[in-house]
């Protein structure tokens, strides 16, 4: 009987896991895509903060985010080297990653960039989730690791191989923005020269401003 709850429950159950499978594959074939068309040490100068703009408004009008996410760009000359489309995956991954925790308050995810007193070109995006457990911090950009039973487990590996294809560093932090506690994502990036920027420091952790700046939309 199609009418039946319990088939119907039965049904919607396998039309979810075939569309988690289906979003698997697809993230999969990306991995491979990075692997194979970007050899490390080949990447490409790109504005940060030009790039960043675009891929928020993008996302933000995508996803209904537009009082969610707050941009703060802080990085006007800095040119980095990634390619762009490899960019706006990572940005769009982390973005995702954050809506999937944040709450749906005002400004609950922040997306910041900045030059360091060092010279250093960052990303960091911000959200009001939950503190992770110790034992999901030390598995977050593994291949197929998820809190979470409907997602793939591949978004924060996809961002770890797309950051060491470009020599970029990716890392994670709870802190403080305005006096709320969060999870930050941060990306130290490669400079491409002729602006500011320093090539990323090996140890990240400790070193990103525990005081973000207000951002705007």
């Amino acid at each position: 009987d199609l009418q039946d709850p319990a088939h119907q429950q039965l049904t919607s159950m396998v039309r979810q896991n075939a569309h988690r499978l289906a979003r698997i594959v697809d993230e999969i074939l990306d991995i491979a895509r990075v692997q194979e068309q970007t050899p490390q040490g080949q990447s490409r100068a790109v504005l940060l903060d030009e790039s960043a703009r675009q891929v928020c408004t993008d996302w933000a009008r995508q996803n209904a985010a537009e009082a969610q996410l707050r941009v703060q760009l802080g990085a006007a000359r800095a040119s980095v080297l990634f390619e762009a489309e490899h960019l706006r995956r990572l940005i769009v991954n982390l973005l995702d990653n954050a809506l999937r925790y944040a709450s749906r308050a005002v400004g609950a995810i922040q997306l910041i960039t900045e030059i360091s007193a060092s010279g250093q070109v960052r990303l960091s995006i911000w959200s009001d989730g939950q503190p992770l457990e110790e034992t999901v911090q030390s598995h977050l950009f593994e291949p197929f690791f998820s809190s979470q039973s409907r997602s793939s487990g591949l978004g924060l590996y996809i961002c770890r191989e797309l950051c060491e294809r470009h020599g970029a560093l990716i890392g994670y932090q709870r802190l403080a923005h305005h006096a709320i506690d969060g999870n930050t994502f941060f990306i130290t990036f490669r400079s491409a020269g002729g602006g500011a920027g320093a090539d990323p420091a090996p140890v990240l952790a400790g070193k990103l401003s525990a005081k973000l700046g207000r951002g705007h939309s």
